[in-house]
């Protein structure tokens, strides 16, 4: 190692001198390398390299009226939807257009110059640029690849709850080729392709609440002490958004709810735990829900159930709901 260190002291050496070398013309005077009438720009500066980085792609971000924070939820959503998709759908599809967006500066269809060290307030300075020509033809591609592929989620409507699965999937892209849209409409005329497919896009949302308002969902579980299970799950649907009925809904949740108890000395112990399958009305699985909890305890056994159906409620608030919506696409 210590035959490689004058090597590696070198390259570093090396890397910073050419970092710190003459200020570089886009500091001062970007539009001589980069005008607007061809590019996008924005200059960072940082403490380090990262820094300095990041502050140019926000200002590239603030030039399309958004933050970095929001690209990154939406970049987020949007590559969780592709990878969770690509496995369930053919090969040889427009899926297979569809790619992952590995950085906010492939997002914005972004570059970024060297970065520049300035010695005397100890900041680095680096550029980010957009060539709007090569942008466009980015965004377009992407508008295309994601219209096509939500346009494929729709050519069957089939069961019911299905058909709202793939609503739903549809709508997933709408955000990104909104995004695309506006973006391309920063840097060159939109065509009147782009106004119309917003104008579909705003149909399909609303297709998709008006089709979820017309399912409705009941629920059975045995095992239920006072119905506390059967009230709390309703009532986590109710606040979801979805539409609950007390008996002869179009989809059912049944269940059963499992204690095995023991009495012991010092009290009551229970492990407990909660089985849910939604069924349609020709017995047709779509969701299962299990989950085991902790084993409780009291000094008597109503104490004990309390704590017990306690903990299923307070489950099926955050994570039961958060699966079946999951399950659903919301």
């Amino acid at each position: 190692m210590r035959k490689n260190m004058p090597v590696l002291l070198a390259l570093l050496a090396g890397s910073y001198l050419m970092a710190a070398g003459p200020e570089p013309r886009w500091v001062r005077s970007r539009e001589l390398e980069y005008p607007d009438s061809r590019y996008i720009s924005a200059l960072g500066m940082g403490k380090d390299e990262e820094e300095a980085k990041n502050a140019a792609l926000s200002g590239l971000a603030l030039y399309f009226g958004t933050t970095i924070e929001v690209q990154q939820g939406m970049i987020s959503r949007y590559n969780e939807f592709v990878s969770g998709n690509q496995k369930s759908i053919e090969t040889g599809t427009v899926m297979d257009s569809a790619v992952k967006i590995h950085s906010q500066a492939d997002f914005m269809g972004a570059r970024l110059t060297s970065p520049w060290h300035n010695d005397q307030n100890r900041s680095w300075y680096i550029l980010a640029y957009i060539s709007k020509q090569e942008a466009a033809e980015l965004y377009h591609k992407r508008i295309n690849t994601n219209r096509m592929l939500m346009e494929s989620f729709l050519e069957h409507e089939g069961e019911p709850l299905r058909h709202y699965q793939e609503l739903k999937r549809a709508v997933s892209l709408t955000e990104m080729i909104e995004s695309d849209i506006t973006g391309l409409g920063n840097i060159s005329p939109a065509g009147s392709e782009y106004r119309e497919i917003l104008r579909y896009i705003q149909r399909l949302k609303e297709e998709s609440r008006q089709f979820r308002a017309q399912l409705r969902f009941s629920a059975a579980i045995e095992g239920d002490r006072q119905g506390r299970v059967l009230r709390k799950l309703l009532d986590v649907m109710e606040k979801g958004g979805y539409v609950t009925v007390r008996s002869q809904g179009d989809y059912l949740f049944s269940g059963e709810v499992f204690c095995d108890e023991e009495t012991l000395p010092v009290g009551v112990f229970i492990n407990a735990g909660i089985h849910v399958e939604l069924k349609n009305s020709l017995e047709e699985q779509f969701f299962s829900y299990t989950k085991n909890y902790p084993r409780v305890g009291s000094r008597n056994q109503n104490m004990a159930y309390n704590i017990v159906f306690r903990e299923i409620e307070k489950d099926l608030e955050t994570n039961f709901i958060k699966e079946f919506n999951a399950f659903l696409g919301d």
